[in-house]
This record gives C-alpha cells, structure tokens and sequence, in this order.
C-alpha cells in the first residue's frame, strides 16, 4: 500500500505506531471507494495488507477508526487554515478564505473530502467540532456588526451545505475558483451581507 498521510506523520515510529497509521490510512482508501456506511473492517484490513484479527489490536470496531480518520483529517486541515488566517482580523475576509482554502485543500485530497462529508453525515460529533471553526468566524462576525444573524446549527448547516455542494461538484469537475467564489457570496449573503458587499468580498478572496 502506497504510504499516506498517517504513515507519513508516524515515520520512523514503531511498529505499532506504524500498523495503526497504516490501518488509518487504508481506511481513508476504502472510504473513498465505497463510501463510509459500506466500509468493512476486512475491507479495512485487506488494504493495509494485514490480518483481519490485527485490527482489534488497535480500534474496537469500525465507527472508533472511522472517527480517529475523520479528526486526524480535521485536525491537518484545521492547522493549515489556523496558519494562512494569522493576522485576518476581519470576520468576512475570515469567511472568504477559510471557505476558499478549506475547498482548494480538500479538492486537492479528494480522499480526505469523502472522509469528512461521511462523517459529517453520520457523525454527529465529528460534525460538531468542524462546525467549531464556522461558528467562531460567524460569531466575530455579529460582534463586529458585519453579519445580521442568529448563530443556530440550522443556519451552521445550510453554510456547511452550500460547502458541501461546492466540494462534491469540484472532486467531480476538477477545480472552479468562479464556483468557489460563487460559493463565499452565497455564504455572506446567508449571513446578512449586502450582495455589492458580498461579490466584492468573494472576489477579492
């Protein structure tokens, strides 16, 4: 099996911390193929290359790696936005390039965006902590009396779903910044953002 991002991140670890990423890793592979709910642990475990009974040595059952792969998937994309948002103090330029990087991150690892968009999906935890970044802009953005709107997790899904959208159709059609553009004025205008005041925003993001 071709190494993958957990390996990578445990090389030159010990063996049982280089089965469990290997083990992570594949269940990445077979989430991708079969989706997330269709995933088995021989399917699992025939990707890695490893016994079915060696599984049991590292996770308790399907849904404990699945969770483990979706956080460790999370927490790479989180870093990476905490790094290129340093010094954004603007919560609509916030917005706009947390979406836009987020999308160009995640389209660039379509494996990775299958993991999150499952978990998101049946996870109802995993799709709390990621809402924790769209929550936090949103709110900067009511206390900077830049967004016109009550922070419910009615209104944290549909943000999540207009991103969503974008995602699945750029794995499918290849990278569209104009779609993802499109995707941020949607966005700021579901928070309260005038739409001359969104295009600009989009635009220069």
């Amino acid at each position: 099996m071709q190494q993958g991002y957990f390996q990578g991140q445990t090389a030159g670890g010990g063996k049982r911390e280089r089965t469990r990423s290997a083990l992570l890793d594949a269940t990445v592979s077979v989430v991708a193929a079969k989706g997330m709910e269709a995933t088995k642990i021989l399917d699992i475990t025939e990707a890695a290359g490893l016994a079915n009974g060696t599984f049991y040595n590292h996770f308790e059952d399907k849904e404990s790696i699945l969770r483990e792969a979706a956080y460790g998937i999370a927490l790479a994309v989180g870093r990476q936005l905490d790094e290129e948002m340093t010094g954004i103090e603007d919560a609509g330029r916030r917005v706009v390039t947390a979406t836009t990087r987020f999308i160009e991150i995640v389209v660039h690892e379509p494996d990775w965006a299958h993991v999150l968009l499952g978990s998101a999906e049946v996870m109802p935890e995993v799709r709390q902590d990621i809402y924790r970044y769209l929550r936090s802009d949103i709110e900067l953005g009511v206390e900077q009396g830049k967004f016109d709107v009550e922070v419910t997790g009615f209104l944290l899904d549909q943000v999540a779903s207009l991103i969503g959208v974008a995602l699945r159709a750029q794995i499918h059609g290849g990278r569209n910044l104009a779609l993802t553009r499109q995707t941020c004025e949607s966005i700021l205008r579901l928070l309260g953002t005038s739409p001359a005041k969104a295009r600009k925003l989009a635009l220069a993001g």
